[in-house]
């Protein structure tokens, strides 16, 4: 499949988050008071660390290996879907057997009940996350955005007729949406994947060793990467509780925008500049990270403007929360530091510079957590937005900074790149003529 294509269905697929995202605005947030979507973004955010910390320490490493030793594909899949089997459910044992104790910790105690089935939501997960990192591997692109679709098909529907009905009205019931719409996912995702599911047990022993390796150094990036995602929500909740905890949440739901780009990138960056590394290829690196760059450059940029401007309509409009407006725009802020946090850690990773990414994204990470502490505590959930947009720019000038010490990047090579997208897209038009 050709590049644009792939770009094209990449976009797709990750428009299918924001689509979610956009339910969630028209429907959710107008069944769901202040305190029952504290009691969700609390679950979400609890169920999201242990899904990233397996991707990060089993999954992706398992596309990396598999992209450079295709010769050992079927032990290293198979290794990998034991490690990550295993990992995910004991993480989801350790939430299942203190429900209570969590949700006091985190000062929002009807997050129990949901706690409770974490086990089971993680369960109806497991063959739908393998399929879509095995599907990465071959680029097959469609395939993955066939099997997202058969998540967020169903669930945006069940919340549609929930709505209607009368039936929706908690945060458990969303659980529940999710818990079907991840089954239906799953089976389709192992229809497209059934023969890398089938188990390899030549050379597992090894394979396992090489996951655990590669999983270990690019693990504790993961942790710092989650720690980046989620803990804004954690802080919320444990210093000011459910209340501000759910203005802080609807005021995310545009932000997740930009972990839908992270996502898109990574899906088509890491095999590409894994391969063009492994075969010395510097200068095919060099151009796509520009690329990479200057199209993310010209997608968010405006974008960010657009909505930090006319926040105060967007806002009340939009997600329902009229005192969420200035942690709106200190989130949607994050938008121009974004091109250069995702492509640099993307291109780190692999280019298997993992140490280097390890440690930008560590000191970009306590910044945000010591930031995000203490503005907190004097200016409640608009000080956790402030705290973000800190770790953020922090992250991206230091990781930045160390890709470009393997591969050679500048902004003056960005603009360059950004003024042929014209150039690009006349040639298109005139060969469809």
């Amino acid at each position: 499949m050709r590049p644009a294509l792939l770009a094209f269905w990449a976009a797709a697929d990750k428009a299918l988050p924001m689509l979610y995202g956009l339910a969630m605005i028209v429907v959710a947030f107008r069944v769901l008071d202040e305190v029952q979507k504290g009691v969700w973004a609390v679950f979400q955010m609890v169920f999201m660390i242990i899904s990233l910390l397996a991707e990060f320490f089993i999954l992706q490493p398992m596309v990396k290996l598999a992209a450079e030793r295709s010769g050992e594909r079927g032990p290293i899949v198979t290794a990998s879907i034991v490690l990550y089997t295993a990992f995910s459910v004991l993480l989801a044992c350790v939430v299942i057997v203190m429900p209570g104790q969590l949700a006091s910790l985190l000062k929002v105690p009807g997050a129990a009940a949901t706690f409770d089935v974490m086990l089971l939501v993680i369960a109806t997960t497991l063959v739908r996350n393998i399929a879509i990192r095995i599907l990465q591997i071959d680029y097959r692109i469609v395939a993955i955005f066939i099997v997202d679709a058969a998540y967020f098909a169903p669930l945006v529907g069940l919340m549609i007729y929930g709505s209607l009905d009368g039936t929706f009205d908690s945060a458990m019931d969303m659980v529940d949406y999710n818990v079907i719409a991840f089954a239906i996912s799953s089976l389709v995702g192992a229809v497209f994947t059934v023969r890398d599911l089938v188990p390899t047990l030549a050379g597992f022993g090894a394979s396992v060793r090489r996951v655990l390796d590669l999983g270990w150094h690019q693990g504790g990036t993961g942790v710092l990467t989650v720690t980046q995602q989620q803990i804004d929500v954690g802080i919320v909740s444990g210093m000011k509780g459910a209340r501000l905890t759910g203005i802080y949440f609807a005021a995310k739901t545009f932000y997740r925008f930009f972990d839908a780009v992270r996502d898109a990138a990574q899906l088509l960056l890491v095999p590409a500049t894994s391969r063009a590394y492994a075969e010395e290829r510097i200068e095919a690196v060099e151009e796509v990270t520009e690329f990479a760059t200057a199209a993310l450059v010209a997608l968010i940029f405006p974008l960010t403007i657009g909505l930090i401007a006319f926040a105060s309509v967007i806002v009340p409009i939009a997600i329902h929360e009229p005192e969420a407006i200035e942690e709106f725009q200190w989130l949607m802020a994050n938008g121009f530091a974004m091109p250069f946090v995702i492509v640099p850690s993307a291109v780190l990773l692999g280019i298997g510079r993992t140490r280097d990414l390890f440690r930008g994204t560590f000191i970009g990470t306590f910044v945000m957590v010591a930031s995000g502490l203490v503005l907190t505590w004097f200016f409640g959930s608009v000080g956790m937005a402030a705290g973000v947009f800190c770790g953020t720019a922090a992250t991206a000038v230091l990781l930045t900074s160390r890709m470009n010490r393997y591969v050679p990047f500048t902004f003056g090579s960005v603009l360059r790149r950004s003024r042929s997208f014209g150039a690009i897209l006349r040639r298109r038009i005139l060969s469809r003529r």
